[in-house]
């Protein structure tokens, strides 16, 4: 299914996925709905792209959940912030039938991320009418789809004793949905998790052909000097970041810069600073001036210097947001909606690796940038050097 390319009204496109959540093939067709970058969520509101998400996501535990829906389920129980979407996210994982390792990290991490922010919803309809019928918590169904796996389930149940004494931390029925799940789990053998799904290694980046590497975007740093895209991500490989200052995701831009300065500080303790260059260009290059580009990196640890600036586009986001095929769209007044999104490139501006849609490893970062070093005669591949996805999700110890 190609996805509709003209304007929808939050109702139609409710209706739409009512139709394909009963329809044959209405799994895939559901899943071509996923990108955030869309035409049909353009200048939408940041609530309303939440409530249609959490929809969207629910209608997978009806038509079952195909392999290219798994990134984004996965990444809205791992860094969703909206309950709405995040319940969405775990309903619809009841469209498998057995989870993986890392199906059972992020249902663990969405409890932990939820705790103190939990909130009622209903998913009787897209946009249910208050008073519900059928009301639920997000946190309600996170801890309901762990049961619903059962023995599978049973290699977290540690896990879950621990946020069964955390009785601070939760509200009495939701405590209670815990203790069932841990009673209907009593004498379970663990059984062995799914195998791993394809889904790991993230939507496919299209490969940038030898040559193709020029953009003549106009980039200004947090001291409001002026470059082009070509000028500063040639010569050395680069790691790029895409944020913005007025996220309000704690488990997104904050913390993409956080890991951004993470790995500077590494880069350094591996005699590797002067050889890699590290960057973050905004979403909202109206808004972050210079003056916000320097505060938002210092403050979460970032050294500027000569090879690390933050960036706004002056002239080209278009260029760019192409060139990356950024995971980015647009409100009236803001983002809408962004993936989590890292690249690393070679020494002549083009994309080697891809860390994108859940939050990226500081050491998978670093063995990446070890690996280009390897596969390349010069010590960096050229442009025609193929184009490595990765994906790595968040292991969780403990809550």
């Amino acid at each position: 299914m190609t996805a509709p390319n003209a304007p929808m009204s939050e109702t139609d496109l409710g209706a739409l996925i009512d139709r394909l959540r009963h329809a044959p093939g209405g799994a895939d067709e559901l899943a071509a709905l996923l990108p955030e970058s869309l035409p049909i969520y353009r200048n939408r509101s940041a609530a309303e792209m939440g409530r249609l998400r959490g929809y969207l996501l629910a209608a997978f535990a009806d038509t079952g959940v195909p392999q290219a829906a798994l990134p984004f389920v996965l990444e809205s129980l791992a860094t969703g912030h909206v309950a709405v979407e995040v319940a969405g996210a775990a309903v619809g994982l009841r469209g498998l039938a057995a989870p993986t390792a890392d199906i059972l990290a992020a249902l663990l991490r969405a409890v932990d991320n939820l705790a103190g922010a939990d909130a009622t919803i209903s998913f009787e309809q897209c946009q249910p009418v208050w008073p519900y019928r059928r009301p639920t918590t997000a946190l309600t169904e996170v801890v309901r789809t762990v049961g619903h796996f059962g023995s599978r389930a049973a290699a977290i149940r540690p896990q879950l004793e621990l946020l069964a004494r955390q009785r601070e931390r939760f509200p009495g029925p939701v405590l209670k949905e815990i203790q069932d799940v841990l009673d209907r789990l009593a004498g379970c053998v663990p059984e062995p998790p799914a195998p791993g799904h394809s889904c790991c290694a993230g939507p496919a980046l299209r490969e940038q052909p030898p040559g193709d590497t020029t953009m003549h975007a106009v980039l200004e740093d947090q001291d409001a000097r002026a470059t082009s895209f070509g000028e500063f991500f040639r010569g050395r490989p680069s790691i790029v970041a895409f944020f913005y200052t007025r996220c309000d995701n704690p488990y997104k831009c904050s913390l993409t810069i956080s890991k951004l300065a993470a790995l500077q500080n590494r880069l350094a303790e591996r005699g590797m600073a002067g050889a890699v260059r590290l960057a973050a260009i905004t979403y909202d290059p109206d808004f972050d001036l210079p003056n916000r580009l320097r505060r938002y990196g210092a403050d979460r640890g970032v050294r500027f210097g000569e090879d690390a600036r933050f960036f706004r586009v002056t002239t080209g986001f278009q260029e760019i947001r192409q060139r990356f095929d950024l995971g980015v769209n647009y409100g009236p007044s803001t983002v809408n909606r962004h993936r989590s999104e890292v690249y690393l490139l070679n020494d002549e501006g083009g994309i080697a690796a891809a860390f994108t849609r859940q939050q990226w490893d500081v050491a998978a970062v670093l063995a990446a940038v070890e690996n280009l070093a390897q596969t390349s005669s010069t010590g960096m591949d050229g442009p025609s050097g193929r184009i490595v996805t990765v994906w790595k999700s968040n292991s969780v110890s403990s809550v």
